[in-house]
């Protein structure tokens, strides 16, 4: 596990313990710029890694969510209430309006 500067203590996993495997992303990265570009496997790996918080936090919002509606199943109006708490989420408005 090597440290990372970007947050206090935060650990940036290895290759292995990526949840969402690296070479999804790489692929998915060269489909949508340009087929023949390379993609450096560290490029996918923070990629992926940064992927992976996004989605911690985003079902963290939603389990929160459904918690203060005293569920423990999220739903899809959950999921869009976490997408309206922050800005930086306005990029999904196409997907859960």
């Amino acid at each position: 596990v090597v440290e990372s500067g970007a947050h206090q203590g935060e650990k940036v996993p290895t290759l292995r313990q990526l949840t969402i495997p690296f070479r999804n992303t790489k692929r998915t990265m060269k489909l949508n710029v340009d087929p023949s570009m390379i993609v450096q496997q560290e490029a996918a790996m923070v990629t992926t890694y940064a992927m992976e918080l996004f989605l911690t936090r985003f079902a963290h919002e939603s389990l929160q969510n459904a918690k203060k509606k005293n569920r423990h199943t999220i739903r899809y109006e959950d999921v869009a209430e976490a997408r309206t708490m922050h800005s930086s989420k306005n990029f999904l408005d196409y997907l859960i309006p």
